[in-house]
């Protein structure tokens, strides 16, 4: 992997941030004006653009659009942004890859 892209909202998106940043892992994305997430403004320490939209959808499509593919991590159905997400990602003939980690088959087909 040459760089993990991320949003940098609460759940998954963060916690990928930060396993990069401790790994040293190139790290970045898009972020909404004034860097709005669910629990407030996005911490500086993450290397994240602003847009000039304060709209999540917005900032989804520039991550989705600047990534060679899309991991999507699930607690059972898909729904508001991480859904949104995927529709991106097959917008734009991008790679995805969906796992549901309810679901034993899925954690091993991810090994």
């Amino acid at each position: 992997m040459a760089r993990l892209i991320s949003g940098g909202q609460t759940g998954v998106d963060r916690a990928a941030l930060d396993v990069a940043l401790g790994l040293g892992i190139p790290s970045g994305g898009w972020c909404p004006k004034g860097r709005l997430a669910e629990d407030g403004p996005i911490a500086a320490r993450y290397p994240l653009v602003e847009i000039d939209s304060p709209d999540y959808p917005a900032r989804t499509r520039r991550n989705v659009e600047d990534a060679d593919a899309t991991l999507v991590l699930s607690r059972g159905a898909l729904s508001g942004g991480t859904a949104l997400t995927l529709r991106i990602a097959q917008e734009f003939g991008r790679p995805s890859f969906v796992v549901d980690l309810r679901d034993p088959a899925d954690l091993v087909a991810a090994r």
